[in-house]
């Protein structure tokens, strides 16, 4: 890990964040998705308001809203942790919650967490265009300025992954791991990157102590265990009472599950699904426009040209690694990440929709932040040759994004 002076990272959140207010702005005004605009698809909030009257369930049907029924009662469908940060607006403005500016402020929580991060392992002055590239020239853009039910979980397990990995390179194992269990409050799959934090987490302990044993750590950091076990306790708890099983959330109540033949997940829907990863938008002639879809999913390196860099980055330092023999490129990072990231993708596409309405690729997201840490440690110092290729597709994704965006919010695609 790097060391930076002060001033540079927070010059660098500074100007992020007025990029990201500039690209917003525009995508508000086009779409209409202003920061006070009315939210309908207020799950958490609605979830919040019935925690706070003592009920569980929401006391009745709302038809335009995924619910989970059992026993003729509905009850939200998703993993519960957004109903926590929900809960003190609940209980002050009820069912009025400024969902927009929650979302605005978790999308600057990824600002600031993506500077720190880039900051922390560089230091050289080309983090604005990988934060940018991140947070603009990825699906994330369509996520990340609304509180609808499906992106604001998204979002904040966005910014939580951040947070998480950015602490656990500082060797603060308890704020990460706990960052971690409430990243995966939001979406359970990104359980599988605990891994990666144990790893920074060892390596950090092992620098610190010359005397460093694993078993010696356990005891010394059991305490950072206490956040993970506190919130995991309470999801299981939720989820028993709600469903009688610990690990179930409600999707599997969902009516279009239990009226599916496979039900939610299964391997029969692999095939489709990984089509519709790779599907590019259709050619209808050269008077016509492209037809992109809106519904579960395009050409995942398309709405994401990150992943080009990615795999550039990922190359290069193994070909450093092995040929070269730099140590820095360590084995475990090289391997891990993009083996658990393609581990996500085919659970993914085991599942029976990629995401339902939307531009891009948003389940794939949340597998972005764990691979920028991975681009970050890849990416040579300095090395303004890798910067200066990588900004067409900078410049290409940040373009897509906005009008994709744009379309997509006026169903125009």
């Amino acid at each position: 890990m790097q060391h930076t002076s002060a001033r540079e990272p927070l010059r660098l959140i500074l100007i992020c964040a007025l990029c990201m207010a500039l690209a917003l702005l525009p995508v508000m005004m086009f779409t209409g998705q202003w920061p006070t605009h009315h939210n309908p698809y207020n799950s958490y909030t609605l979830q919040a308001c019935a925690w706070l009257e003592g009920r569980l369930d929401l006391g009745r049907d709302y038809t335009w809203l995924e619910l989970a029924i059992v026993d003729g009662r509905y009850y939200v469908s998703f993993p519960p942790f957004p109903s926590y940060v929900m809960l003190p607006f609940a209980a002050m403005f009820g069912e009025n919650t400024p969902d927009g500016l929650i979302a605005l402020s978790v999308t600057l929580l990824s600002v600031v967490y993506a500077c720190l991060l880039y900051s922390s392992v560089h230091r050289d002055r080309n983090g604005l265009m990988w934060v940018l590239f991140l947070l603009l020239g990825t699906g994330y853009l369509f996520i990340c300025f609304t509180g609808y039910v499906w992106f604001i979980a998204q979002n904040l397990c966005f910014a939580l992954s951040l947070m998480a990995i950015f602490h656990a390179l500082r060797g603060q194992g308890g704020v990460s791991l706990t960052c971690w269990a409430c990243a995966v409050g939001c979406r359970p799959m990104v359980a599988m990157y605990l891994p990666v934090l144990l790893y920074l987490l060892y390596r950090h302990e092992r620098e610190k102590y010359p005397g460093f044993t694993p078993v010696g750590t356990v005891l010394r950091r059991w305490y950072w265990a206490i956040g993970p076990l506190l919130l995991g306790s309470s999801y299981m708890a939720l989820n028993y009472l709600r469903f009688g099983s610990v690990l179930e959330f409600g999707h599997n109540y969902l009516p279009e599950f239990t009226r599916a033949e496979h039900g939610q997940f299964s391997v029969a829907y692999m095939a489709e699904n990984l089509r519709a990863l790779l599907r590019l938008p259709q050619w209808n002639g050269s008077e016509e426009p492209l037809t992109f879809y809106s519904a579960n999913g395009m050409a995942f390196w398309l709405a994401n040209p990150m992943y080009f860099s990615l795999a550039a980055a990922w190359a290069c330092a193994l070909v450093r690694r092995f040929r070269h023999q730099e140590k820095q490129h360590c084995v475990f990072l090289l391997v891990t990440l993009p083996l658990l990231s393609m581990i996500y993708g085919l659970i993914l596409c085991a599942h029976r929709t990629l995401g339902g309405w939307h531009f891009g690729n948003r389940y794939l997201l949340d597998t972005l932040p764990w691979l920028y840490l991975g681009l970050l440690c890849w990416k040579a110092e300095q090395d303004d040759r890798f910067d200066r290729l990588n900004l067409p597709l900078l410049c290409f994704g940040v373009s897509l994004n906005i009008l994709g965006t744009v379309a997509a919010f006026n169903h125009w695609i």
